[in-house]
């Protein structure tokens, strides 16, 4: 079992930002997927901005409730999580709706906190109840499962975002960091990230938000690069293909490049 890694080999780039578009919205939290396409999250709908910028799409108004979490794990396939009612309501990548909304409870699964797409058009699920890790098929069938974490780990688990990208699955947690399982959910190590905003993986990179800069922990989980951003009274902040995004308080979401 690997030990937790304390500390990183870190870099501090020399990096300007240019200003490079904008959009007036009054979203409420912002996602990019992995083809670089925009959703803007309200309430109760999801907009989506190609990254071309040529076309736009909208989820209908959605009468759940407000949105607990939009998954982007496959772009041709989000789909949102209602946690307080046990429901999720997948989408096309034109945000039409497929299907009726998918009831957990009626599938047994009632202390499901949290959610995240897997590949194969499976899913994992966080209980809760026995602080595990449960990875079910389209059908919600069990494939398999971690056992209790909590006791596994010695500690307390309790997730604040899932995200499985690549061979890995990450479990970020308030307290203890990013707990990475591989993706049959054997525990490989946890990484001592600090930030309050939910971390990205792209190409295995650990992309993450603490004072103001944004973090990018390497595959090999020990060199990291550091690239201080514009000071901008932003929300919520993204990163993506050396770009910032960032959801201002003024109603607007700025695109910066860096160069």
């Amino acid at each position: 079992m690997i030990k937790t890694l304390l500390f990183f080999l870190t870099f501090l780039l020399t990096q300007n930002f240019e200003f490079e578009k904008s959009y007036k919205t009054d979203a409420i939290d912002f996602e990019i997927d992995g083809l670089g396409n925009l959703y803007l999250i309200h309430n109760n709908y999801i907009e989506r901005i190609n990254s071309s910028n040529s076309a736009r799409f909208r989820t209908s108004d959605m009468n759940y409730g407000n949105i607990d979490y939009l998954d982007l794990t496959n772009p041709l396939k989000p789909f949102i999580h209602y946690a307080g009612i046990g429901k999720i309501v997948v989408f096309d990548n034109t945000l039409s709706q497929q299907g009726d909304p998918i009831d957990l409870w009626s599938y047994g699964f009632t202390q499901v906190e949290m959610i995240a797409g897997s590949r194969g058009d499976a899913y994992w699920l966080w209980d809760a109840r026995n602080s595990e890790m449960i990875r079910v098929d389209g059908s919600f069938n069990r494939l398999t499962s971690t056992g209790n974490l909590s006791v596994l780990l010695s500690k307390t688990i309790q997730p604040l975002q899932i995200l499985e990208r690549g061979q890995q699955v990450y479990i970020r947690d308030a307290v203890h960091g990013v707990i990475v399982l591989d993706v049959y959910g054997k525990y490989r190590t946890t990484l001592n990230l600090s930030t309050t905003q939910d971390i990205q993986v792209i190409e295995d990179d650990i992309i993450y938000l603490k004072d103001r800069s944004i973090h990018i922990l390497s595959r090999d989980w020990i060199t990291e690069d550091v690239i201080t951003m514009p000071e901008l009274p932003a929300s919520r902040v993204q990163w993506f293909k050396q770009r910032c995004y960032f959801l201002l308080d003024s109603d607007t979401l700025q695109v910066y490049k860096l160069i």
